[in-house]
């Protein structure tokens, strides 16, 4: 017995020294200083087996050992490679000081690693859902198929046998330690996730490059086009208000007035003075006259916080006197549309307003029902500035002729 507890006292003191170098943070551990410490726990492990029972003191010093060699696993890793330790030496898995590579961080690697694999699976998914749901186009196809051409190289590397002995050869010829080798099995996954996170980011701008080339579409009259750019911006951005405003307004000029009413009411709660301004001449023809003059206020106030471009004011106004108009509030009328009138009144201005007769013919109908002064030069700049291609000024127009011709004045402009 007394030769057992030798034997025993003998393996922990042996241990007890082979750790004094995992203790020696100034020193780099050699292989074979580190071989010697898995060595000298080995020879513990073979004396515990043979010795029954085992006194509590040895037991705590045993596990006290035990616990400094899981704390400075690192540094063993550092100068080992355990795999080719176990191919060369008996290791089972309960002898698990040669099998620290797999205790140290595979856990929380493997954890991040399916973290990681949800996140970036969602965040495709998102993304591709979004284009397709626009219209997949050039660019939508080009968004779509290059992050999941990666996803799929990056799944079949660590899915596959074959993809993970060949990342196994590639880390082995990249000369990348023990230690680090399951950090570097997971850079990659961590880089596609940053590649996908990073395009997620960036959707408001696409979404933004689309409403540009919407509007481009709109103003050369491509009106297919500028709705198809349109959809893909909402669909990449929800949020974007101003893509919303400018399909509003596209769905208008085709005369699907349901549809611009939802797109102006999603752009209003984003305080779009333009929305105000198009949801409330919807409401004018509509004769919602009260409804109609609280969102041109309001689209008047934040047009004044915006510091929105003149002709924003202008349609406000003007829209304003209509309204006014059409609850005979003549006075108000007459007041909202010769604040529009001067600001059409600047040449900078005028140049960008495609209405420019509205505000003088609703203005003509508000002197000729007061019976003022006037009426007849406002019906003639109607006449002179008007177009037949606004739908409103073109009922005008008939009714500016009229009363020219009742009082014996000329359309032409002079």
């Amino acid at each position: 017995m007394k030769n057992a507890n030798s034997g025993l006292d003998f393996a922990v003191v042996r241990c007890r020294n082979a750790w004094e170098h995992l203790d020696c943070a100034k020193n780099s551990l050699s292989k074979e200083k580190a071989l010697e410490i898995l060595s000298a726990r080995d020879a513990l492990q073979k004396v515990l087996k043979t010795q029954e029972p085992v006194a509590v003191d040895i037991l705590s010093q045993v596990m006290e050992l035990d616990l400094r060699l899981k704390q400075n696993a690192g540094r063993i890793l550092k100068v080992l490679n355990l795999p080719e330790c176990r191919e060369s030496l008996p290791a089972p898995p309960q002898d698990w000081w040669w099998h620290l590579d797999s205790k140290e961080v595979n856990w929380l690697i493997r954890g991040l690693t399916v973290i990681t694999w949800t996140g970036s699976l969602g965040l495709l998914a998102n993304i591709a859902s979004r284009f397709l749901t626009g219209g997949v186009g050039v660019l939508g196809a080009a968004a779509v198929v290059f992050p999941s051409f990666l996803t799929l190289l990056q799944a079949r590397s660590e899915l596959t046998e074959a993809g993970r002995e060949g990342l196994e050869k590639l880390i082995t010829k990249l000369g990348i330690p023990q230690y680090y080798r399951e950090e570097a099995k997971f850079s990659p996954l961590l880089g596609l996730s940053g590649l996908l996170l990073g395009f997620w980011f960036a959707l408001p701008l696409i979404s933004q490059a689309y409403n540009d080339r919407g509007e481009k579409n709109y103003e050369q009259g491509q009106l297919g086009a500028a709705e198809e750019n349109y959809l893909r911006a909402i669909a990449l951005n929800p949020d974007n208000i101003y893509a919303h405003h400018n399909l509003g307004n596209l769905y208008e000029d085709l005369q699907q007035f349901d549809k611009a009413r939802t797109e102006y009411l999603i752009a209003v709660k984003g305080d779009v003075p333009e929305a105000y301004n198009n949801l409330a001449r919807l409401l004018i023809q509509k004769k919602q006259y009260p409804e109609a003059v609280a969102l041109l206020n309001q689209g008047l106030l934040q047009a004044s916080k915006q510091d929105s471009f003149p002709e924003v004011n202008y349609n406000l106004f003007k829209n304003l006197g209509w309204a006014r108009f059409q609850q005979v509030r003549d006075t108000e009328a007459q007041q909202a549309l010769q604040a529009a009138i001067g600001i059409a009144s600047n040449p900078e201005v005028a140049q960008y307003l495609r209405n420019r007769s509205s505000a003088h013919c609703l203005l003509a109908q508000v002197l000729q029902r007061q019976k003022k002064p006037g009426a007849i030069q406002q019906w003639q700049q109607c006449c002179w500035l008007g177009s037949t291609l606004n739908p409103d000024e073109d009922t005008w127009l008939h009714l500016a002729h009229k009363k020219l011709q009742e009082a014996e004045k000329s359309c032409e402009q002079p």
